[in-house]
């Protein structure tokens, strides 16, 4: 999966960077959510004027 070199860096991780890390996948993927939801509301809305 990781070569030496991606390894090395890996383990320069601290524990607190991964958190951050996991932090802002999870805050992107409730953004990409919001916006799946606003997309739904205006294919809805178009769908009733039809």
């Amino acid at each position: 999966m990781f070569d030496a070199k991606q390894m090395e860096w890996f383990d320069q991780l601290s524990a607190e960077d991964l958190a951050i890390l996991g932090a802002g996948f999870n805050t992107l993927g409730d953004f990409f959510d919001f916006l799946a939801l606003i997309k739904a509301r205006q294919e809805t809305a178009q769908g009733n004027k039809k």
